[in-house]
């Protein structure tokens, strides 16, 4: 059947505008910046829409959420980590820096959201094994704020007789009144000219 002339122009431009759209239809970036990894989510609704939940025993303290972020990120090479856990213990717009060193897509320092971290490194952490342990800290407090100032070791396997980094871990949090949150993480790793001071080390 032959198209009346108008009505061809006006098919071949509804197929024309069709096209453009689909063209320019932006793609999202890999990973986007609220990824998730593994697991279900919390509920909808609210600004904590779409979070981990967080095990109760895992924010009940400061002691005890320090704890659960380095178990997290713990284990050895071929372990999948439990990122959900991980994810659960940061507030709402929270962010990691590592303040020296190369890696993570770039040489830092460089701010990472929580799921962007790990998106970064779980192929290393899978590959190589990654067991970071505290081992000595202090604390100050004032209100809901309270600082962390953590001493960790990292070895690839439980039974180096070394750790292959160590450095000091900066922890911001927050406590609203239900839990403890990780507001920010930043650390800096020993290097050839910085070396751990007597009191960041374990006693």
């Amino acid at each position: 059947m032959t198209l009346h002339p108008i009505l061809r122009i006006v098919v071949l431009t509804s197929l024309a505008l069709s096209a453009a759209a689909v063209a320019q239809t932006p793609v999202p970036s890999s990973p986007p910046a609220d990824h998730m990894m593994h697991g279900s989510l919390g509920a909808p609704g609210g600004h904590m829409a779409g979070m981990a939940q967080a095990a109760p025993a895992d924010v009940a303290s400061p002691e005890a959420i320090v704890a659960a972020y380095y178990e997290a990120l713990s284990g050895p090479a071929g372990k999948k980590r439990d990122w959900n856990r991980f994810l659960s213990l940061f507030f709402p717009g929270a962010r990691l820096l590592p303040a020296e060193g190369k890696g993570h897509s770039g040489t830092m320092p460089h701010t990472f959201t929580p799921s962007k971290y790990l998106f970064d490194t779980e192929s290393n952490m899978l590959q190589e094994g990654y067991i970071p342990k505290e081992v000595a800290h202090r604390s100050e407090s004032f209100g809901k704020l309270l600082h962390v100032w953590s001493t960790y070791e990292v070895r690839h396997t439980a039974g180096d007789a070394e750790p292959f980094v160590r450095g000091v871990t900066s922890f911001q949090l927050f406590n609203n009144g239900q839990r403890w949150w990780i507001v920010n993480v930043a650390w800096q790793p020993e290097t050839s000219k910085l070396k751990l001071a007597e009191k960041d080390l374990p006693r």
